[in-house]
């Protein structure tokens, strides 16, 4: 309920009285043939006077300065607001926590700012008020002869800012004198008081009444006025209701990892602001809210908007991570006095790709053999993936000879690297290199396939990855074992074909590795023919004789172009042609390698 200064004047009598002289008679006048026994009166001033006076609960008195201003329209002054309900309307919106059904953990609540509400203008109130004043004022001659019609008049004026209504005059006659009429004529009386019913007055309006009497003896004679009226104000309050609606867009697609924009329109169709609108926000758990330190925030947001007014709209965007794939909900929530909640719901299908990669080719392998290794990707995911980029690492004791797609040798990185389209969704896509084996060796050829990033330092491992926020990586290895070839070759030298009977003969055994493997466990053997005997061996490793032979311990390891020399020293005892036979054997030999040499032992 609103009350305005105009609202105490409602249903109060407001009165205004004024004196003017008349004409002296002289001697005490009688009125309608009896005496009067009122006491002579004072003389008062010829002008006319205007003194408001106001009725209340103890009579009639003269309004004071202070409330005679109070009357007066309040000039240049603001209209008040309506008195808020809880706090001013024009208080900044606060955070408030809305029920959460179901045992539900409590809903972050974020301020409006944070999700980039527009602010609002508050709304105000529109008061009225009214300042009723009725004056009433003596027009009257400046003196009369006794037995003469003397005629004065009342005037009254509505100087108030309103109009007053049911307007009555009352006039004591003069004492001493006799009445003879009024124009307008009284409506009723006697002979010592008169009425008027002037009806109701407009602000500003002036109404006169001339009264005619005949004084009946000099001196002087006193005549009062008295004024009442009633003043009514009305008041026109509209009373209103907000009504929200809501609507909410979001692309139909978007990838994990990218920000889904929630686009809200708030519109307010009703008659009235709505003060204070909360705004509730829950959403699936493959959508995640990002406050201002970083934190991720799920399930439910609420914040407050400030004052929307009627008819008018606002939209703001509402931006959550994209988190899991499927199809993903956000149901939004707004509240207005005296209206149900406002809902509405939007979903966003969130695609993901994915990139597997796998690497076939032989384990093992000659040295010098040329092996091809096949590396297929997939995508088994829900979106295509950006550009692919792979890299096939050449390990030591492998070269590098071809690739297909156009993939690039670099010897920077000793990696072929490709550069491929993105993948779309379920297909798959396979790309080749052939290496040369070029020594023994155990190996683990090594693939890197990434999307999103053409950095092989970043695919290596060596810098971190600075062209996407979220790279698809996919890694592989085969375990390759290049076995070489051994080739041992041995050589036996007679230093003389022809030694006398008596003497020695010196053989040379030369053992070379030519092959591309180690030999291993590396054995020589020497025979020799009747009629002759071992004099001394020598060699890498200790010859033992046993009769007519002589072996040596084996040498474990004969590496790749790795040598060994014997010699042998044998001594004739008969003359002939003696044979010297050497049989050399290795674990990458099935059957040993045998050669003879033949020297002929003379007499002379």
């Amino acid at each position: 309920m609103i009350r305005t200064a105009a609202a105490f004047a409602v249903g109060l009598g407001f009165m205004s009285s004024a004196t003017a002289q008349l004409p002296p008679s002289g001697q005490t006048p009688k009125q309608n043939g009896q005496n009067s026994a009122r006491p002579p009166v004072e003389a008062l001033p010829k002008n006319r006077m205007t003194s408001p006076v106001i009725a209340g609960a103890d009579g009639v008195r003269q309004v004071t300065a202070s409330e005679a201003d109070a009357l007066k329209p309040d000039a240049g002054k603001a209209p008040a607001f309506f008195p808020p309900i809880g706090e001013p309307a024009h208080a900044e919106p606060k955070s408030l926590k809305l029920p959460t059904p179901g045992g539900e953990p409590p809903p972050v609540v974020i301020p409006a700012t944070s999700i980039g509400l527009p602010s609002l203008p508050s709304v105000s109130a529109l008061s009225s008020r009214q300042a009723p004043s009725v004056t009433v004022e003596f027009e009257t001659p400046d003196s009369s002869a006794v037995g003469q019609p003397l005629t004065y008049t009342l005037v009254v004026r509505n100087t108030g800012t309103g109009t007053v209504g049911n307007v009555r005059v009352e006039e004591e006659t003069p004492v001493g004198a006799t009445f003879i009429g009024a124009e307008p004529a009284a409506e009723s009386g006697n002979e010592s008081k008169l009425t008027w019913a002037l009806g109701g007055m407009d602000a500003g309006a002036e109404k006169r009444i001339k009264v005619t009497v005949k004084p009946g003896e000099e001196g002087e004679i006193r005549s009062r006025a008295t004024v009442s009226f009633t003043t009514a104000i009305e008041t026109k309050i509209k009373i209103t209701r907000p009504k929200l609606s809501i609507s909410m867009t979001a692309p139909d697609s978007l990838r994990v990892g990218d920000t889904v924009p929630f686009k809200v329109t708030v519109n307010n169709i009703g008659t009235g602001p709505a003060i204070k609108i909360p705004l509730q926000a829950r959403f699936t758990d493959g959508l995640k809210y990002r406050n201002d330190k970083g934190e991720a925030i799920d399930g439910l947001i609420e914040t407050e908007w400030a004052n929307l007014p009627a008819g008018q709209s606002r939209t703001f965007v509402l931006n959550l991570v994209a988190a899991k794939p499927g199809t993903q909900n956000c149901v939004l929530t707004c509240f207005a006095d005296g209206n149900p909640p406002e809902t509405c719901k939007t979903a966003v299908n969130l695609t993901e790709p994915q990139l597997v990669a796998k690497q076939s080719g032989p384990s093992k392998c000659l040295v010098k053999a040329e092996p091809t290794y096949q590396i297929d990707l997939t995508n088994p995911g829900t979106a295509t993936t950006d550009a692919i980029s792979a890299w096939t690492v050449v390990p030591e004791g492998f070269e590098f000879v071809s690739a297909s797609d156009g993939g690039v040798f670099t010897t920077s990185t000793k990696a072929v690297m490709w550069r491929l389209a993105g993948l779309p969704a379920g297909a798959a896509k396979s790309v080749t290199v052939k290496l040369r084996s070029v020594s023994a060796s155990e190996a683990s050829i090594r693939t890197v396939v990434q999307a999103g990033v053409a950095d092989a330092n970043t695919a290596m491992g060596v810098a971190q990855a600075t062209a996407k926020a979220r790279i698809l990586e996919a890694r592989c290895d085969t375990a390759v074992k290049s076995e070489g070839v051994p080739a041992l070759r041995f050589y036996v030298v007679g230093q003389e074909g022809l030694v006398e009977v008596g003497k020695e003969a010196v053989y040379e055994i030369k053992l070379i590795n030519q092959g591309t493997g180690n030999c291993t466990n590396v054995q020589l053997e020497a025979e020799l023919s009747e009629g002759s005997i071992a004099a001394g061996a020598a060699g890498p490793t200790t010859g033992r004789t046993t009769g007519q032979r002589i072996v040596f311990d084996p040498i474990s390891t004969l590496t790749v172009k790795g040598e060994a020399v014997y010699k042998v020293r044998v001594k004739g005892l008969a003359p002939g042609d003696m044979q010297f036979r050497v049989k050399v054997g290795c674990d990458q030999l099935k059957t040993p390698g045998v050669k003879e040499e033949n020297t002929r032992f003379y007499k002379e």
